[in-house]
């Protein structure tokens, strides 16, 4: 354990409460502690109104509940408070949870760049994610109009926005809510990975999320293979959809080998179908934008390998 030098705070993601002699901290789960020394409560109540945190107290019958405490990571490090008045106010509280830097970890975002290849019911979804979080550089890359029928899953678009470029619609989005955002909008659609390569920072991020033409996701890849860019896909079907996993540059060759194996094995692209229904976008799109974002911060996703069956076998 620390030797006393180290400062600690309770985690944002942690209460405390006391029945007698009895300790419970809440958090995902709960930890009770019986017959709790009285230092510790006193600890917990000093260290609940101190920013700048307290080494924590030490003796026989506090290590251990203060090493569980830390294991758990209800005990954090002081963090950036200078986010206090800011939107990510509750965001950075959240990185500080997880054990990581909270401030660094919320400029890395705001020095981030993020290009969205289409603006649709996914990638809609994961630009809103991506503007909730702060993301300060973003390129919307999208050749259609908006479409009456768009609208039961496409909700950064409105009934008068029929007719507008997506581009234009999402970018006035995007600039309602986050003015500071250094946005590009190009209403191109992309046939050829020369034509992408202009829309992507080196050092990047790509988000797939349209759907033509079939040899989309290999144009990409080749594109952010050039430019150093990472990238994750998404997409759709009836009962399954599929997001990620975020391809980094020197996975592009592995991704493209299977690709080419799917392709042999599964034949000839057929036309993405035009069903649709907003929850299961939604779905894709907010684990997209999750993984997207915790990928810019280094962080790891647990994710599977598998499709995630998103309705099920049978419907009553």
């Amino acid at each position: 354990m620390a030797d006393g030098s180290d400062r600690y705070v309770l985690s944002p993601a942690a209460t405390w409460s006391r029945d007698g002699d009895e300790l419970r901290v809440f958090s995902d789960d709960v930890l009770l502690v019986r017959r709790c020394p009285e230092a510790m409560f006193a600890w917990l109540e000093a260290v609940s109104d101190d920013p700048l945190g307290l080494p924590v107290p030490s003796g026989r019958n506090t290590d251990v509940i203060v090493r569980t405490l830390l294991r758990l990571r209800l005990l954090v490090a002081p963090f950036d408070r200078s986010w206090q008045s800011s939107a990510w106010r509750n965001q950075v509280e959240y990185f500080a949870a997880l054990g990581l830097d909270a401030g660094a970890a919320q400029e890395r975002l705001r020095a981030a760049h993020v290009t969205v290849l289409g603006v649709g019911g996914i990638g809609g979804v994961v630009l809103a994610e991506l503007v909730g979080a702060g993301v300060g550089g973003l390129t919307l890359v999208d050749g259609d109009r908006v479409a009456l029928e768009n609208l039961n899953r496409q909700y950064l678009y409105r009934r008068r926005d029929v007719g507008r470029p997506k581009v234009d619609a999402a970018g006035e989005w995007v600039r309602e809510r986050l003015p500071e955002a250094e946005l590009t909008t190009a209403m191109e659609t992309i046939t050829t990975s020369e034509a992408l390569v202009p829309h992507l920072r080196e050092g990047g991020f790509l988000v797939v999320a349209a759907d033509r033409p079939a040899a989309l996701p290999e144009l990409c890849a080749q594109a952010c293979l050039e430019r150093g860019v990472s990238m994750i896909t998404g997409g759709c079907g009836l009962r399954v959809g599929s997001s990620g996993p975020l391809i980094r540059p020197a996975d592009v060759p592995a991704f493209l080998a299977s690709l080419q194996e799917a392709k042999a094995a599964a034949g000839t692209a057929v036309t993405p179908m035009a069903a649709s229904f907003g929850p299961v976008n939604t779905l894709v799109g907010a684990t997209m934008g999750r993984d997207l974002l915790l990928g810019i911060l280094g962080v790891s996703a647990r994710t599977t390998s598998h499709r995630v069956e998103l309705l099920g076998t049978a419907l009553a």
